[in-house]
């Protein structure tokens, strides 16, 4: 039985660095709404609440001899499901440190040195040593044949590395609990240091070697010398394990579905996908995503892929013959399997593309094709006429100007539902549709930060445009044209996997 009022007469310090601010409103509200206060003295506190797992960061914040009980934020949001306090095993944190090997003692040693040894991930380049770290393990250069930059498209990643992989799968564990926390600063930090080491042409072998990489900083330093020190990284290790992510993987992976619905259906109670049906706020798009989920799911094979575009190219071209018809993502890149496929479709003459997404769609759905429109968007005459004035949306959906229709797809061979989106290109956009469409996402997002930040232009799936008012877009021909005007290397898409 639930008593409403089990925080009363409780007060609590929270410690909000690293803490998301709408997980720290929600974890605020649910203290207020059950009667409980906040002070701004961890004194006077009956708990202290954080995001901290470890004793080194805490004690910038509340003494070490501290007797208050400390907290991982979540317990509160244990006590709201079940209703009432429940205990606090499982969340306190301990403020007395295992006992370190001397090895990691001289390491924290000379890592306490720096002059912002908080630095977190996400403003760390990997760059700034104090004279100590300079001085240690020298012989730990970096390989001569690695890129170091922040840009990740201005190095080649092929699709699989025989080095550092079981480093990386765990540090994208990592990566995947930050981002389905709604840590995204901190998620790209991970994904800046793990597309780095997708590259390195070595297996790492110290600490001091991989915080010369630019990307890498002190906290993921840490893992990866946990890594080399025990073969695995603890965190990782218990983020697998967790009942709550991996509820929140599988809800994250349906179509429509980001990471704050995610946890709303978490926090509301629903711990399998048949749960989520029930809840009475789904939009339509997020009910076929549930409806479709188990389809979506099952990989294609590139057999599986080849069926599909043969399907495409047969009925296109009985519309328009000269249509050119390219598969993107990451079957262009190379993958075996696929969970779904990305095509662009253009035609040599502009004003066909104006009709061209309604007639096909109109088609496959005729054939028997196409189940269902997940999304569908057709670009206003006034922005195809000046995509240049286009504001690009974070949003997947309207990430460009392009006509597009993401749909389920029913694969005849298999009767299985497969998400195929369509991207129509005008003629003269063709070339970065096609680039921008080829992924990956890091790489893409590297190509419009060098672009913007390098060269003073803006790139995007429906243009290369010069940062000038009015603003004035580039002709290109080609992919390759766009990396010579951008003045970087050619990099084959089997070579974008970052």
């Amino acid at each position: 039985m639930s008593d409403y009022n089990f925080f009363k007469n409780w007060k609590f310090y929270i410690i909000d660095a690293k803490i998301p601010k709408d997980k720290l409103e929600t974890c605020k509200n649910r203290i207020f709404s059950h009667c409980g206060q906040l002070t701004d003295n961890s004194d006077n506190a009956d708990v202290i609440l954080t995001l901290f797992k470890t004793p080194t960061r805490l004690v910038r914040y509340v003494s070490p001899e501290t007797r208050k009980p400390i907290c991982s934020i979540d317990w509160v949001e244990e006590c709201e499901n079940a209703g009432m306090r429940v205990p606090f095993d499982g969340f306190l944190v301990n403020m007395k440190p295992e006992p370190l090997s001397e090895t990691l003692v001289q390491d924290q040693a000379y890592q306490s040195g720096s002059t912002n040894s908080d630095r977190g991930d996400s403003s760390d380049s990997g760059h700034n040593f104090t004279d100590d770290e300079q001085n240690l393990d020298m012989e730990f250069d970096l390989d001569p044949s690695f890129i170091n930059t922040k840009y990740e498209c201005l190095r080649p990643t092929t699709l699989e590395s025989k080095y550092n992989q079981c480093l990386v799968e765990l540090l994208e564990v990592i990566e995947h609990a930050r981002e389905l926390n709604g840590e995204e600063r901190n998620a790209l930090s991970y994904r800046h240091a793990i597309a780095a080491l997708k590259a390195y042409p070595r297996n790492i072998e110290s600490y001091v070697e991989a915080r010369k990489i630019i990307g890498i900083g002190l906290k993921i330093g840490n893992h990866i010398k946990e890594f080399l020190t025990t073969g695995t990284i603890l965190e990782a290790e218990e983020i697998i394990t967790s009942e709550k992510y991996q509820i929140l993987d599988s809800f994250s992976r349906v179509y429509g579905v980001g990471y704050k619905t995610a946890l709303k259906w978490y926090q509301r109670g629903y711990r399998c996908i048949r749960e989520c049906m029930k809840d009475p706020y789904l939009t339509h798009v997020q009910r076929l995503g549930l409806e479709l989920f188990d389809d979506f799911q099952k990989k294609m094979s590139r057999q599986d892929i080849q069926e599909i575009l043969d399907i495409l190219d047969k009925t296109i071209k009985t519309i328009y013959p000269d249509c050119i018809i390219t598969p993107v993502g990451g079957y262009r890149r190379g993958k075996e399997f696929n969970g779904d496929l990305d095509v662009v479709v253009s035609h040599p003459q502009e004003t066909v593309t104006n009709n061209l997404l309604k007639d096909v769609v109109e088609k496959l759905i005729d054939n028997g094709y196409l189940k269902h429109k997940l999304f569908y968007g057709q670009s206003s005459a006034k922005n195809k006429k000046d995509a240049s004035s286009e504001l690009l949306s974070s949003h997947k959906n309207v990430m460009d100007n392009l006509d597009k229709c993401f749909c389920a797809f029913i694969q005849p061979s298999t009767q299985i539902c497969r998400q195929v989106d369509l991207i129509i290109a005008p003629y003269s956009q063709y070339p970065t549709a096609v680039l921008g469409w080829t992924g990956s996402k890091q790489f893409e997002r590297s190509l419009r930060n060098y672009a913007k930040k390098e060269r003073k232009m803006t790139f995007a799936s429906h243009g290369l445009f010069l940062n000038v008012i009015p603003r004035r877009r580039v002709c290109v021909t080609s992919e390759r044209e766009v990396f010579d005007i951008l003045g970087i290397s050619w990099v084959e898409p089997e070579m974008r996997n970052c």
